[in-house]
């Protein structure tokens, strides 16, 4: 049985071969306990630097070419026949157990459309109370609630896919123009709208994390928590006038963990609450002046493992 492993890249040269290498490495340890093949694809998504060089170092690595953002990358590896498909982004580092573990609850249960490994952020590499701040409540799924969608670095699907181009341009048509919003781009983030289409479609048991990690290089300044923060926003708004149906998907299910927390972290908390209310004043700046943004901005400090 062979399952593909997709990983969208957009000039991702600093990063893309510890992750290759991490994956090769998972899929090696997988493959050793199941009855399965991990077949993985990169597919360069309008790259303009060193990444293609960097991923031909590493064989059996298959290269695609894409144009047109990460779902249209990631849309361009799924004609391979396969019970589901791995995602992965380009600036991971997945753990000995990550692939095997997501495989593993895919074959065991056949009702299940995603899996996603535990998400961990690196340590930081500034020393600045925000950058500790950021590292802290990333760490700790931001003390107060866990999201019922499962996060896009990495992640097994069965079965759901993403609407088209001309399906969003055709909704697009009936909502107001915006050039903030820009409704009639293509999708650029997946994660939001594919769990609450595997929410609608199965229900809260049809996602599961799995044994595992992932580790990424999270924000580590305002400048970088605004740009994440404005995408995150942004897709959820966008989402929401495109497929109102898919709203009522998401659930929040709160837990008190800052209450219990030392005093040192309920202070980085604080700080990592200055910084948020600083973001939404921006960002609710520039959905008022409706600025023509870049909805993707390259994060420098996110690209390096």
């Amino acid at each position: 049985m062979i399952i593909p492993v997709i990983i969208a890249a957009h000039n991702e040269e600093r990063a893309i071969g510890h992750c290759l290498d991490s994956l090769i490495a998972s899929a090696r340890a997988a493959e050793e306990r199941l009855p399965v093949r991990f077949h993985l694809i990169t597919v360069l998504d309008d790259c303009t630097d060193g990444t293609r060089k960097v991923v031909e170092q590493r064989p059996g690595v298959e290269i695609l070419l894409s144009s047109g953002g990460k779902v249209e990358a990631q849309r361009r590896a799924t004609s391979l026949d396969a019970p589901f498909r791995v995602y992965a982004d380009a600036d991971l580092l997945a753990d000995r157990d990550a692939l095997g573990s997501l495989a593993q609850a895919m074959l065991e249960d056949r009702h299940l459309l995603a899996a996603f490994p535990k998400l961990e952020p690196l340590p930081p590499k500034r020393r600045t109370p925000l950058a500790k701040a950021l590292h802290l409540y990333n760490l700790r799924r931001g003390f107060s609630s866990q999201r019922t969608w499962f996060n896009g670095k990495l992640f097994a699907l069965r079965k759901i896919s993403l609407p088209s181009r001309e399906e969003v341009r055709s909704r697009a048509r009936l909502l107001p123009k915006s050039k903030f919003f820009d409704y009639d781009q293509g999708l650029i983030a997946d994660d939001i709208l594919l769990s609450r289409r595997v929410l609608l479609l199965g229900g809260p048991n049809a996602l599961r994390e799995t044994d595992g990690c992932v580790r990424y290089r999270a924000p580590e300044t305002l400048r970088g928590m605004y740009f994440y923060y404005r995408r995150l926003r942004r897709e959820i708004t966008r989402t929401n006038a495109l497929f109102p149906e898919t709203q009522g998907a998401h659930q929040t299910r709160v837990a008190d963990l800052l209450a219990q927390a030392p005093l040192r972290e309920k202070a980085l908390h604080a700080i990592f609450q200055f910084a948020l209310t600083i973001c939404r004043a921006f960002y609710r700046l520039e959905v008022a002046a409706s600025f023509e943004i870049d909805p993707w901005p390259a994060i420098a400090e996110t690209k390096e493992l």
